[in-house]
């Protein structure tokens, strides 16, 4: 039987292949048991493939048009792309259309002539299983894939001189580290939300869930002082995606108890007043959002601050008793304006005029050059207060209440 190379979870795993190949359309099909059908099989004669018994999946040539699946691909279990020799390279083309522009999430297999030496750069074209050779070792083969540090040849999206490639790739594997980080969160967690501050970290992140076509619940939180900049990006982002942001607006009647007591602008005055503050614009509304789900995501990054420089991928929200994903952690400022200019990621004005990191009109400004990121935010308090509330941990918020 043929072993097959999977790579899930960030890890590499040998298992024993169930999937029979049928090698030629219209051949006679088994009524039962796990076969990969040729494409011409699995259009033209949809009504017997899925009357079987036993999974499916697709097989698709290295001259054929993986266009052809698009918006047919109901049922299948997977899709594989035949390489017929070792030196054809146009497997990998198709597995990228499958991905970005099809947007294809199950299983990419290769089969066929796949040697140890294609695993790395087959991984990095959207594969996740490979069915080595069958007179090849699968175990031997699984370590090709850390044969390299960094890619030489670029994206076909990325052109750029070999030595210019060592970033690029690297901010290519981010990319497709991403990716597949969000389709799996997207399958462990039905429920889980996206909150965004329409920043350009989240920008990208909302990005990733359009073109992958994630079912993540996307909502912004409208504190009542944001920039008119800031709302705008709610439009601007409905016009480029399609997508409906869900808007959480704090208790009318908590807001306006707050100024009462306190004035306008009580923020300015202490810490315990700006957080209060911060807790019934910003932490209320989201709590409410967040309540009964099992997950949320959030466009934090290490880089940001001295409040995130340990930041996880993944955390256990101790405050909400959910797990929360950072999946942008380990980017730069500059991996995200790359990544916006190269999809073409819609981003907000204040950006360019030296607004890095943005929040309400009242409690943010320009940064200076060499600033740290945050500087701008809360820039009358010390940096190692400079959070919301949004992202404290049960520690963080003990120490607050009792302060």
């Amino acid at each position: 039987m043929t072993r097959i190379v999977r790579l899930a979870d960030k890890r590499v795993r040998i298992e024993d292949d169930s999937f029979t190949v049928v090698a030629e359309a219209g051949a006679e099909l088994p009524a039962a048991g796990d076969i990969i059908v040729p494409t011409a099989d699995w259009l033209g004669r949809a009504d017997e493939v899925k009357a079987r018994t036993g999974r499916t999946g697709v097989w698709i040539g290295p001259a054929e048009d993986p266009g052809a699946l698009a918006g047919h691909l109901d049922g299948a279990a997977l899709i594989a792309i035949q390489f017929p020799k070792f030196n054809d390279g146009r497997g990998y083309s198709i597995a990228s259309l499958l991905r970005r522009r099809y947007g294809w999430t199950g299983e990419l297999r290769a089969i066929g002539d796949v040697l140890r030496d294609q695993l790395y750069y087959m991984a990095r074209a959207g594969f996740d299983v490979f069915a080595v050779r069958e007179d090849r070792d699968a175990e031997v083969a699984a370590t090709g894939l850390g044969d390299f540090s960094f890619a030489y040849q670029d994206s076909s999206d990325d052109r750029a001189p070999v030595l210019r490639n060592r970033a690029a790739a690297v901010r290519e594997a981010k990319i497709v580290r991403a990716e597949r980080a969000l389709t799996a969160i997207a399958a462990k967690h039905p429920d889980a939300a996206f909150a965004t501050s329409l920043s350009a970290e989240d920008m990208v992140v909302t990005d990733f869930i359009a073109r992958l076509k994630l079912p993540i619940h996307i909502f912004t939180l409208d504190t009542g002082r944001l920039h008119e900049e800031t709302l705008g990006m709610i439009a601007e982002t409905k016009t480029r995606y399609g997508i409906d942001i869900e808007v959480m607006h704090p208790v009318a009647e908590a807001v306006e108890a707050h100024v009462a007591a306190h004035g306008a602008h009580a923020f300015y005055e202490s810490l315990a007043l700006r957080k209060e503050c911060c807790g019934i614009r910003k932490v209320e509304p989201l709590n409410r959002e967040l309540g009964g789900r099992s997950a949320w995501l959030t466009g934090q990054r290490r880089e940001q601050g001295a409040t995130r420089v340990h930041l996880p991928e993944e955390e256990h929200d101790e405050v909400r008793n959910m797990t929360k994903y950072n999946p942008l952690a380990d980017w730069s400022w500059d991996d995200v304006l790359a990544y916006a200019a190269r999809f073409d990621v819609p981003l907000n004005p204040l950006h360019a005029r030296g607004y890095p990191s943005i929040g309400c009109e009242p409690c943010t400004r320009a940064v200076r050059a060499g600033e740290d990121p945050r500087a701008g935010r809360w820039w009358w308090e010390q940096s190692d207060s400079k959070e919301c509330g949004l992202h404290e941990s049960a520690a963080t918020s003990l120490e607050s209440a009792t302060a």
